[in-house]
């Protein structure tokens, strides 16, 4: 008889690993993502500061040359070139730097979405694998029940052929000498029919009490004269 042993729980807990490890890698992602999206947040800012800051140096240096603020001297014009000069370099570089981020997270993005894809196929599949795993498990657990039954039905059965066993050294038992010595002459008939009666009687009764496994019609008894 062959035992089956279902899958335990440390096994199946195994194949929920690489789940939770998808789950942590798309939690730091989401982190990263998260800080990224922080820091063009500044550089909007920054960028909207330095813009005001360019306008105002544009609005300074038109109304000097246009005369239409107060007297200025060449050296206040240079201040005012320099000032817009610097303020046109920082709002370069600003624009730059969040060009630079807003490439970068969408890169993180592009990446989260294809990890994710990734993982929902890894769960998928891991959801395929707890259910065939459910399925063999019941399925074994139904075999072991039917084995479980088989094997008290063999011991029925076996109590049964040790019971008719019994009956037959009884049987034996209650005959005389002088009839089990006649049974052995060549002319006793009589006699070797009355044995002959009782074996078949109680040959019919271990037919009777065989148990088949596997679908053998092989009767017990001859199974264990086989062995």
């Amino acid at each position: 008889m062959s035992y089956h042993f279902l899958p335990s729980r440390t096994a199946r807990f195994a194949t929920l690993r690489p789940l939770a490890a998808a789950v942590l890698v798309l939690l730091a992602s989401g982190a990263a993502q998260a800080q990224n999206q922080s820091m063009e947040e500044r550089l909007r800012a920054q960028l909207r500061v330095t813009t005001t800051q360019l306008q105002q140096a544009q609005n300074e240096l038109a109304a000097f040359k246009g005369g239409a603020g107060p007297a200025s001297t060449p050296a206040d014009i240079e201040k005012v070139k320099k000032d817009l000069a610097s303020s046109q370099a920082a709002e370069r570089q600003a624009r730059e730097k969040l060009s630079g981020v807003k490439q970068q997270n969408q890169a993180e993005l592009d990446k989260a979405n294809a990890q994710i894809a990734q993982y929902r196929n890894a769960y998928d599949e891991l959801l395929k694998l707890a259910r065939a795993t459910e399925a063999e498990r019941q399925r074994l657990a139904g075999e072991t029940m039917s084995q479980t039954q088989a094997a008290m039905q063999c011991k029925a059965k076996n109590i049964q052929l040790y019971e008719v066993g019994q009956e037959i050294l009884r049987a034996y038992e209650t005959q005389d000498m002088g009839t089990l010595m006649s049974a052995r002459q060549p002319f006793a008939a009589q006699s070797r029919v009355k044995l002959d009666e009782i074996a078949q009687q109680y040959g019919d009764k271990l037919y009777e009490g065989r148990f088949e496994i596997g679908g053998s019609n092989t009767p017990a008894a001859e199974q264990q004269r086989s062995q």
